[in-house]
């Protein structure tokens, strides 16, 4: 899983419209030049990214960003160790989606795993998330065999973000989805007609194409919905970097 490689903008799984299965396991670990800071790239656009926008960050014991805010905003679901910024440390389980506008400096005493998502909350509007999903509470799902909790939905914004929770043994057959649906693999194993995704596992299935998914041990994900034809890349004209506000009014 690891490497030297530094990290160099580039294309990976950058068409929306296409599925993409990718395991923790077969992910190239790119050093980047933050301090202490590793990227494995699930899906990258180096049109609209110098980082992927979609991917596992791994700290160092030690590391940490300087001063930064996300265009188009960016979610966070810690994995490992503790997370920490200015707003408090958070353990795993934490979930937060911070908008545009947000600033911060993440580090990690000890080190940290966490599952990312860049430049795809834009508009200043987004109301920011900051939970834990072990402490909320299941909701019922489409079928008995699997339980909700709902993260983000907002009017006026199309994308969706909730876990499920399959029990061992559930199956359905033949899904078809309308809108492109993401799923990230938290606990036990993810299963559908091409093969199995263990902890730590990626998947992109597409608008009107059936798949057939199950778990056999039982599952706990994460998962997002958005239209295929919505523009996920949304930055609004006043976007600055703190660094660009302070240089800009001095």
């Amino acid at each position: 899983m690891s490497s030297q490689f530094q990290w160099q903008p580039q294309p990976i799984h950058n068409d929306v419209s296409s599925r993409a299965a990718v395991l923790q396991s077969s992910l190239t670990w790119y050093q980047t030049t933050f301090t202490g800071i590793w990227f494995g790239a699930f899906e990258s656009d180096d049109n609209v990214q110098d980082h992927p926008v979609t991917m596992l960050t791994r700290f160092d014991p030690g590391g940490f960003f300087p001063l930064h805010g996300h265009a188009g905003g960016e979610e966070i679901l810690v994995l490992q160790g503790n997370f920490a910024d200015e707003t408090g440390v958070y353990p795993p389980g934490s979930y937060m989606l911070n908008p545009e506008g947000f600033i911060h400096r993440p580090y990690s005493d000890e080190g940290c795993l966490t599952f990312v998502k860049l430049r795809q909350h834009g508009g200043t509007t987004r109301q920011r998330v900051k939970t834990n999903i072990y402490e909320l509470s299941w909701q019922p799902g489409i079928i008995p065999q699997i339980e909700v909790k709902p993260l983000y939905e907002q009017e006026g914004f199309p994308e969706k973000v909730w876990v499920e929770r399959w029990q061992p043994g559930t199956a359905l057959s033949n899904v078809v989805e309308s809108e492109v649906k993401e799923i990230f693999v938290i606990e036990g194993t993810w299963s559908d007609e091409l093969g199995d995704y263990p902890t730590g596992s990626w998947l992109r299935y597409s608008p009107n194409s059936p798949y057939s998914p199950s778990s056999a041990t039982g599952c706990l994900v994460y998962v997002k919905t958005y239209p295929l034809d919505s523009t996920r890349f949304i930055v609004g004209e006043d976007f600055r970097q703190p660094f660009e506000t302070t240089e800009s009014s001095s």
